[in-house]
């Protein structure tokens, strides 16, 4: 999964999105609404501050939804799918299993549900005069199409739809045999001590896998042995089939047998040119990833032509199900069916090694497909995603696991051997000698030479590339490169590391061999290559070398996770991610039937296969226990006894959730934190992703995000004290008493109201934490753990750990607060977080400086943001704003404007030499927009008319409030004194204000002569 562009939230058609204005999500029988989010003030500053980045997360929460387009949508109907339906519709008895349960596809009660759905979804589809390129009613009741941007107003405005969501492109998130270091092989392993056998491990499990399809004559696929022990248990839940498919060459499609018992493919855009018009897999990620998590066991592997061990994967005995749903891209179409599919067919554990765009958002069609799989029961992991920087983590549902990818204890290693020298190199290869040459030697005359030494896409000459191993300089994916030299007829890729940063990289197998060298020996080997004029080269077959992990892979994205505010613990676990064996297709792998790959995609389905395991050895278990188990029962150190790390410094909860995943321990958890489809929407209310669900959240209330009953305690805003609640569940055959340790955050105070507690099987106790702040420093995360310990004598039975992770603040109190009348006086409320004096004092009033044009034609073309430029529905200001400004803002506001109209800004800072460059915009449905940003720059703002009259009145209001009191409003008292956690007032007063204006101000407050906040004041005359 690459890292996402920056992305305008802007309009490209001539149709409004109003898929903000509908419900998006269904569970417990209740709609969802929506609403736009505002942008908060900026800080004073004396120098000009920095800009925010251009990104989703800012826009986020500059605009409402997006636009529609002629396009892919996913279309939600009003009634709940099956998964939820909870009954309430005349004659139609509720499809939503028990807790603990799937659903009964084979009973009545399912299938005249269906049927009446599907008479629902007929009418609106007819209705409409669309077609339908999928439908959906286990997880998601609607359809997918293609539609013109009117069709998508249209079916938008409609009473019997929910939702009209746009399609979303993701992609697959792509690094020796795992299971020793994760503890479930060998005589003390999980297959062993729980299941009596690997042979054994898992049996009775389906696990789903949506990706690239499926290799089914891969050996880690073959036939089970017969008869199978748990054929029944199979056969029960089992609903699926083995699609083979519709390739031209038959060689394309696919069978399947006692392991591979199922395989669909989803094309809802036409795109199976791409690959083969079947479930087979033209990539071998889709492979891969079956093949960690429920491949055979001991499967023998050779890679070319050298046998190099065997290879299992986590549960061996279990049955896959392949859903391919990737076609170079992941049309969210095909996911969602995808989805739909697996849980129909009876999945129990799905794998989805698929990111999407990195944006903080969790509510889109792929996440209510998700929520609706989990709450039939079904455990879903899913790859953290490879951007590696902070915040970057994919997938923050609380429903999903999301695993984060670290090293294994194993490493394949080979000599490369030139001339009378030899280096250490990393990769898996088989014995082989080459002619080697340096890519800018092999490249295109005129090439650059930096280009041509990084082999650039399209630098490499097929006549001088030719039969021979090429070197090239780190810069690109290992993956591009092998193409690249694999196209220009090359046989080998060496890369070299561009700086000094250890031993060689792992690199992953690809179209053509591939080796990794370190910088100090590629120097070297590179040198030599220069002095020899296409020299010979040998290398071994690699090896396997122990080494010390787990570690924390570089490309592992990490929190803190934004959807929340910070207040969900993402990723929640890590498991082996870098350097994995399992099976690929040989097509394009040189003719292997296995290969290393990395990436958290690797990681995912280490943690479906363990989840498969724990589904074995529980099958009355919810996905929320399991994720619990698993999660709970982590470890957070290395081999060495030293914490994880990532790079050179200790890793934290955000590089690793709640640590490294324990195939073994996670079996007898003794506690577990269950939480339901309810709460779940509770949570989501408590989120700024409440608008989409608006509907819900008036009918079931909200939780504060760090209330949600989830293994792990997250605080993003703690001022002073905070006190959390969760609930246990003894998950073992006996009665168990249990003592609280906790490790306190650094500069905290962590007390518990239950120190001990004494549960008999399937009882639940309830606790609640008090986190007080204590030294810690503001604005910093700081990181603990509760555990609950069972002991006999001096035997430790259990450990339940939950990380803690707080960051503290130094006061909370509105971000905006709005009045009207010439003079008046109102209140603010806020809770300090420290002992000390609190200073506050008021910046502004200030009118607004309104701006008018006459604007026409808006249907006449979109805005240009690229190349802003005024026209007869865009009018342009520029304001130049001071650097002690206390903030900026522009405006326009509904009632100003004639009914249906809908304006839109665009703010741009006028660089030194004249260039715009884009800084934000506010785009949603009518003319309530506001930007607010820092001063210090010269702005200029665009106003379009999107829709509306023509000609039209537009009027843009620009507020530069400076950073001292206008004597018109006053705070009282300008200081008082504060304690932790406790409440305090300000009165607020203005006067002298004209009317008929827009005035703005703030309050600003101060600790020890050092800003820590700001309060924007809006008064309306």
């Amino acid at each position: 999964m690459g890292s996402p562009s920056p992305r305008l939230l802007r309009r490209r058609t001539t149709k409004r999105a109003r898929s903000g204005t509908r419900a998006v999500l269904a569970a417990a029988s209740v709609p969802l609404v929506v609403a736009a989010l505002t942008t908060a003030a900026g800080p004073a500053a004396a120098e000009p501050p920095a800009l925010p980045e251009i990104t989703p997360q800012y826009f986020k929460e500059a605009s409402a939804p997006v636009e529609y387009e002629d396009g892919y949508y996913v279309v939600q109907l009003a009634a709940d799918p099956i998964a939820t339906y909870e009954g309430g519709q005349s004659g139609l008895d509720a499809t939503a299993p028990a807790e603990g349960d799937t659903i009964d596809f084979s009973a009545g009660a399912v299938e005249e549900y269906s049927d009446f759905l599907a008479e629902e979804r007929s009418d609106v589809i007819a209705e409409h005069d669309v077609d339908a390129l999928a439908e959906y009613d286990t997880v998601l009741n609607g359809f997918a199409a293609h539609l013109t941007a009117d069709e998508a107003e249209e079916l938008a405005a409609s009473d019997d739809v929910l939702a009209v969501i746009p399609d979303v492109i993701y992609q697959t998130t792509e690094a020796v045999d795992t299971t020793s270091f994760l503890d479930v092989s060998g005589n003390n392993g999980a297959w062993e001590e729980e299941f009596g056998s690997a042979k054994r491990a898992g049996e009775g499990v389906i696990v789903g896998v949506l990706d690239t399809g499926i290799w089914p004559e891969n050996p880690s696929l073959a036939p089970l042995s017969e008869p199978r022990p748990d054929q029944a248990t199979i056969d029960a839940k089992w609903n699926g089939e083995c699609v083979t498919g519709e390739d031209e060459d038959p060689a394309g499609n696919i069978e399947c047998n006692n392991k591979l018992i199922g395989a669909r493919w989803f094309d809802a855009r036409g795109v199976s040119v791409n690959g083969y018009a079947s479930p087979r897999d033209s990539d071998g990620h889709g492979t891969h990833t079956a093949t960690t998590a429920a491949g055979n066991y001991k499967t023998k592997v050779e890679v070319d032509g050298e046998k190099v061990g065997t290879f299992s994967g986590l549960a061996p005995a279990a049955r896959v199900a392949a859903y391919k749903v990737c076609w170079g891209g992941c049309s969210g179409l095909d996911l969602v069916a995808g989805i739909e599919a697996a849980v129909a067919d009876g999945v129990d554990v799905i794998n989805f090694s698929i990111g999407s765009t990195g944006t903080p958002e969790f509510v889109d069609s792929v996440s209510i497909a998700f929520f609706n799989a989990a709450a039939a029961g079904v455990f879903v992991a899913a790859s953290a995603g490879n951007d590696g920087p902070t915040s970057t983590v994919d997938h923050q549902e609380p429903w999903v696991t999301t695993v984060a990818a670290s090293t294994h204890d194993q490493t394949f290693r080979t000599e490369l051997e030139f001339g009378r020298d030899e280096v250490d190199a990393a990769g898996l290869v088989g014995e082989a000698t080459w002619y080697v040459k340096n890519a800018v030697d092999a490249a295109y005359d005129g090439t650059d030479p930096e280009a041509a030494a990084r082999c650039d896409a399209g630098t490499l000459d097929p006549e001088k590339t030719e039969d021979f191993a090429i070197v090239c300089v780190r810069g690109n994916l290992f993956s591009d490169n092998a193409d690249q030299v694999a196209a220009a007829g090359g046989v080998a890729l060496i890369v070299v590391d561009q700086f000094e940063r250890g031993p060689a990289t792992t690199v992953t197998s690809q179209a053509v061999p591939v080796l990794s060298l370190s910088y100090t020996d590629g120097q070297e080997f590179q040198e030599w290559v220069d002095s020899k004029g296409n020299p010979k080269v040998s290398v071994e077959t690699s090896e396997l070398e122990d080494q010390n992990a787990p570690s924390m892979a570089a490309f592992s994205s990490n929190g803190p996770a934004l959807a929340a505010g910070q207040n969900l613990l993402k990723p929640d676990i890590t498991a082996p991610g870098v350097e994995i064996v399992a099976g690929v297709t040989p097509d394009n792998h040189a003719g292997n039937d296995f290969a290393t790959n990395q990436g958290t995609s690797m990681a995912s389905p280490h943690v479906a296969g363990l989840a498969a395991l724990l589904a074995s050895a529980h099958p009355d278990w919810s996905p929320t226990a399991i994720k619990s188990a698993i999660m709970t029962t982590a470890y957070q150190e290395d081999q060495n006894g030293d914490p994880i790390q990532r790079g050179a410094e200790d890793a934290t909860p955000f590089d690793f959730g709640a640590g490294h995943a324990d195939g073994l321990e996670m079996l007898d958890p003794g506690l577990v934190y269950e939480s339901t489809p309810v709460e779940w929407i509770q949570y989501i209310c408590g989120t700024p992703e409440a608008y989409k669900i608006q509907s819900n959240c008036d009918a079931l209330g909200s939780m504060e995000p760090s209330q949600l009953n989830y293994p792990s305690i997250t605080v993003a805003e703690l001022t002073g004290t905070y006190e959390v609640t969760r609930t246990v569940t003894n998950a073992s055959d006996k009665k168990s008493t249990y003592k609280a340790d906790i490790t306190a955050p650094a500069g905290f105070e962590v007390s518990v109201d239950t120190e001990k507690f004494t549960l008999k099987p399937g009882e639940s106790a309830t606790y609640t934490l008090t986190i007080t702040r204590t030294d810690a420093a503001f604005d910093e995360w700081a990181f603990g753990d509760v555990t609950w310990v069972e002991k006999k004598g001096t035997r430790t039975v259990h450990e339940v750990r939950s990380p803690i992770v707080v960051k503290p603040t130094q006061l909370a109190a509105a971000d905006e607060v709005s009045y009207t009348g010439a003079s008046g006086s109102a209140q603010i409320d806020g809770v300090a977080g420290f002992d000390g004096s609190l200073s506050a004092s008021a910046t502004g009033l200030v009118a607004s400086d309104v701006q008018t044009a006459t604007l026409t034609d808006p249907d006449s073309g979109t805005f240009p943001a690229d190349d802003p430029q005024e026209n007869s529905h865009v009018v342009s200001y520029e304001f130049t704003t001071p650097a002690d400004a206390a903030l900026v803002r522009f405006a326009t506001f509904d009632e100003e404007h004639p009914t249906g109209t809908d304006l839109d800004l665009f703010v741009y800072v006028k660089e030194a030499d004249g260039s715009l460059t884009l800084v934000a915009n506010s785009a949603s449905g009518g003319s309530n927009e506001t930007v607010t940003l820092p001063g210090g720059y010269t702005f200029v703002v665009f106003v379009d008319e999107w829709a509306g009259p023509s000609p039209l009145e537009a009027t843009l209001h620009a507020w530069v409030v400076p950073g001292s009191d206008e004597g018109n409003l006053t705070v009282a008292p300008a200081e008082q004194d504060v304690t932790l956690a406790g409440d305090f007032s300000l009165d607020l007063a203005w006067s002298g204000l004209t009317e008929g204006s827009r005035y703005l101000g703030t309050v600003e407050y101060a600790a020890d002569g050092e800003s820590i906040g700001s309060t924007v004041v809006g008064v309306s005359t």
